[in-house]
């Protein structure tokens, strides 16, 4: 009897250290954040992805109520940072702030996919136009016919290489059946100075960084990737009614290790959502001429839409890198 009373006795106490580590593991998540998280960015700093980690995190420490540090890890795009947060443990304090996921994964520089990481949510679809020097084309259809003209003499400018302004530019010369000469250039700052300067006839380039230039008259939209023409911009034709199939642009937002706890990735979204329709972050978008197009993704779109554009990059970047 005594036996079989200590059997059962065991089996409780078994039991009940079961379910204490459950809820220990429980308690970890319900209690997060306990501490300081981590941002890496791989994206200098002042640029478009840098300005956009801040922008948000310094609203959504108010929300989770820790600090929250952004580091820049510059290096392929973006593949550096994801590397450094592979690394790092799957508890929730180190994110990933990033424009270029999908290309990178998409071109095999980046090794860590989606098997490794997790969208928790897209922030910006931001959108590109075609700047020129305003004395050197006057219209996209001058472009174009430059461009025809002169194949491969045409040089249009963008940041990095096997990029999002490389794909735009590859893209582009395709849908409008001209050849185009990609100028890879450090910085924007040297774009810019490249179109200014003579040195470019063109570059793809977003509405807020070349704001100042545009106000200026150093620089002139002729095309915008998009569907619809822009408010801002009614006289200023899209691509789509140039009849090309080119709209895409830098889609910003953050990510996390796959195998992090589900429910601290729900805390992370809700709290992300908060800062998204905050009036600070509104005011942000509208300064930044971030608001042209709808932003927000939740954790479950922006997963399927990340899976749609590495199936779309990997065949562009097959034909960039002639496999």
């Amino acid at each position: 009897m005594k036996f079989k009373i200590g059997l059962v006795l065991l089996s409780v106490m078994m039991l009940l250290a079961g379910c204490g580590g459950n809820s220990e593991e429980g308690n970890a998540a319900n209690n997060y954040p306990e501490r300081n998280i981590e941002v890496l960015v791989g994206h200098g700093a002042g640029g478009g992805t840098d300005l956009f980690a801040r922008a948000v995190t310094s609203e959504l420490e108010d929300i989770l109520g820790v600090n929250i540090n952004v580091v820049n890890q510059e290096g392929g795009a973006g593949v550096v940072a994801a590397q450094n947060a592979y690394n790092a443990p799957s508890d929730g304090y180190t994110l990933v702030g990033d424009a270029a996921f999908p290309l990178t994964v998409a071109a095999g520089t980046n090794q860590h996919g989606l098997d490794d990481f997790t969208p928790i949510a897209r922030f910006q679809s931001d959108t590109y136009a075609l700047w020129v020097d305003p004395d050197k084309y006057s219209s996209i259809e001058d472009f174009i016919q430059a461009a025809e003209d002169n194949p491969g003499e045409i040089t249009v400018g963008g940041t990095g290489s096997m990029g999002m302004d490389e794909f735009t530019v590859f893209l582009l010369g395709q849908e409008a059946e001209v050849d185009l000469s990609f100028i890879a250039m450090e910085g924007a700052g040297d774009m810019h100075a490249g179109v200014i300067g003579g040195h470019l006839d063109a570059m793809v380039e977003e509405f807020g960084p070349a704001k100042a230039l545009y106000d200026d008259g150093s620089v002139e939209p002729l095309v915008v990737f998009s569907e619809e023409r822009l408010d801002e911009f009614p006289d200023l034709p899209t691509t789509v009614e140039n009849g090309w199939d080119l709209t895409d642009g830098n889609e910003r937002g953050f990510y996390i290790k796959s195998d992090a706890d589900p429910e601290i990735i729900s805390v992370l979204e809700e709290a992300m959502k908060e800062v998204y329709d905050s009036e600070e972050y509104k005011a942000y978008e509208e300064e930044n001429y971030l608001h042209l197009r709808e932003g927000w993704m939740d954790s479950e779109e922006f997963t399927q839409r990340t899976e749609e554009l590495i199936e779309r990059y990997t065949e562009v970047a097959d034909e960039l890198q002639g496999n």
